[in-house]
């Protein structure tokens, strides 16, 4: 072996090693990434109510996370990072991520009731991705229609500018954690 292969084997293993650190690093260092689910216009901020419930914490590794000492699977729920503080009344502040209670055969969607903070997937020309409103009623005249709204700086209650569509509704809000 000449000097000029012995530099090169020299590059190569450190390229090689410096790739394999980077990649183990990288694996230990990565938080799960989540959706921003826009809460409502952005505004200034406005007083504070204890709900939803507060997670106790989040165990990532195991996909599950714990709320007064009882664990749940995350896979019950979706879960997506609030932005904006429109939903600061109901005790939601951009960052914080909301774990809404995915539907399924013991959880449908006739059981959303007055005041539930939902989860809406959207995708039309105005907005696309998910969005978070308060459910006030159905339309009389059209079950799948609900009338919505969010919170104003004052904490004053602003109806959504349109209704949103039940069908559209991925879960209610249960949980809560802030980083």
């Amino acid at each position: 072996m000449d000097a000029m292969e012995i530099i090169i084997s020299v590059i190569f293993v450190t390229i090689f090693v410096a790739l394999i650190v980077y990649i183990i690093v990288s694996s230990l260092t990565k938080k799960d990434s989540l959706p921003k689910v826009e809460t409502g216009r952005i505004m200034y901020e406005s007083g504070q109510e204890g709900n939803p419930i507060p997670v106790d914490k989040i165990l990532f590794s195991k996909k599950k996370f714990v709320v007064q000492g009882k664990k749940y699977n995350s896979s019950d729920y979706i879960l997506a990072r609030a932005d904006g503080v429109s939903m600061k009344k109901k005790g939601i502040n951009s960052g914080d991520i909301v774990y809404a209670k995915k539907f399924d055969a013991s959880f449908g969607r006739d059981q959303i009731k007055p005041n539930d903070v939902l989860l809406i997937l959207l995708n039309d020309e105005r907005y696309k991705g998910y969005k978070i409103r308060v459910y006030k009623r159905h339309n009389p005249k059209d079950k799948n229609d609900l009338e919505t709204f969010y919170y104003d700086s004052d904490g004053n209650e602003r109806v959504s500018s349109k209704n949103h569509r039940l069908d559209l509704v991925q879960g209610v809000i249960k949980y809560k954690y802030s980083e």
